[in-house]
């Protein structure tokens, strides 16, 4: 282990030998949750404080992003379904929530910049992530909703999240958006406008249309504002906020307040302080046909909220135009009698068309399976 300063931050990389994928029984955790027949949940890997997924192509190489500070890796050598190899890649990172990856470089989206590891991220797991070179740092720095979410859209753009920095207030240049940029951080481009804290976007495997969710603001009551799931179909659209919250709830403070530009509603109105966050389309081949090209949604869980709701996996379904049409359970069993056991966070899919989900209130990775 060794420390190294970048951009004024003492970064300590872990490079003793890996860990295990687990050492501890989760067996009370697993038991309690609950999906369609078929289905199974397992641990994948064990870490503190997972957030943001990101699967390397093309050997599988896994980032895992977080609040705190750090970034693991970890690698299904094997491909058992667990991975034999989870490693501490770097610490002392500003909030590196957001991972992302294309043509084998890893990006990093932090509270206030993006930067991007001049190496091959799949190359060799034992190298810490230093270098990391800055390629925006057009970043609000507030902590509240400073949590990036980032990835790469199929026109080879970095799209990042940029929350609002408050729970309601006016928006500057660089916050309530999604941006997308080229991967040098040039080209910056406001996608959507008016998005109170995103924490998760996917493209739709057919459409190719921005998918994100958005979550709603706090102390109006415990059903009020919902949060949302969107769709940009024009590059700019405002999707509301601080205006209005879901379909056509006037946030506290702007009851008065004409918008200056057209809102464009959600789509779907989830339950209010669910805490939707990371989405992921399915397009593997392992889940029953009717599951191709729908959308899973984490929902973390509320906080604030006088009973409890959330602490699940929605599966929001799709016609075959790429319209979304309805929404159901497909995981629960998270909350256990008002109590969390667990918050999932951001869903992706493996390329054998399994799914791993990241919890940070159980240190976990889980794999969910379909079949034998």
């Amino acid at each position: 282990m060794y420390a190294k300063l970048f951009c004024g931050v003492a970064l300590v990389a872990t490079l003793s030998a890996p860990a295990m994928a687990t050492d501890t029984d989760y067996s009370g955790v697993l038991s309690k949750i609950k999906l369609p027949d078929g289905f199974k949940i397992s641990i994948f890997a064990e870490m503190p404080k997972p957030r943001e997924i990101e699967v390397g192509k093309p050997n599988g190489v896994i980032y895992v992003g977080s609040r705190h500070g750090h970034i693991y890796s970890m690698v299904d050598n094997n491909r058992d379904g667990v991975a034999d190899e989870v490693r501490e890649r770097v610490n002392g990172l500003n909030v590196p929530n957001g991972v992302a990856m294309q043509d084998s470089m890893l990006y990093v989206g932090m509270q206030d910049k993006i930067a991007m590891w001049p190496v091959p991220a799949e190359f060799d797991t034992a190298l810490p992530l230093e270098p990391l070179i800055p390629i925006n740092e057009n970043m609000t720095s507030e902590f509240l909703h400073g949590w990036r979410y980032i990835g790469f859209g199929p026109d080879r753009k970095l799209y990042v999240s940029l929350g609002a920095p408050c729970n309601i207030c006016e928006l500057t240049a660089n916050t309530g958006k999604i941006v997308r940029m080229d991967p040098d951080g040039s080209n910056w481009e406001v996608v959507a406008d008016g998005v109170r804290n995103s924490v998760g976007f996917d493209w739709h495997p057919k459409t190719g249309q921005l998918w994100f969710t958005d979550n709603g603001a706090d102390g109006m009551g415990d059903n009020i504002p919902a949060d949302e799931l969107n769709v940009v179909t024009e590059i700019g659209q405002n999707f509301g906020f601080p205006y209005v919250g879901g379909q056509d709830t006037k946030l506290t403070g702007f009851e008065d307040k004409e918008p200056p530009v057209p809102l464009t509603p959600p789509v779907i109105d989830f339950g209010a302080h669910t805490a939707n966050l990371g989405i992921e389309f399915y397009e593997g081949d392992m889940f029953p046909g009717e599951y191709r090209n729908d959308a899973f949604v984490a929902q973390h869980g509320s906080w604030n909220r006088t009973v409890p709701d959330g602490y699940r996996i929605m599966r929001v379904k799709f016609d075959d135009d790429g319209n979304a049409t309805g929404t159901e359970v497909f995981a629960e069993g998270w909350l256990d009698g008002g109590a969390a056991v667990g918050r999932p966070v951001d869903i992706e899919e493996l390329p054998d068309g399994s799914l791993i989900v990241s919890d940070d209130f159980a240190n976990v990775i889980y794999r969910i399976t379909y079949g034998d």
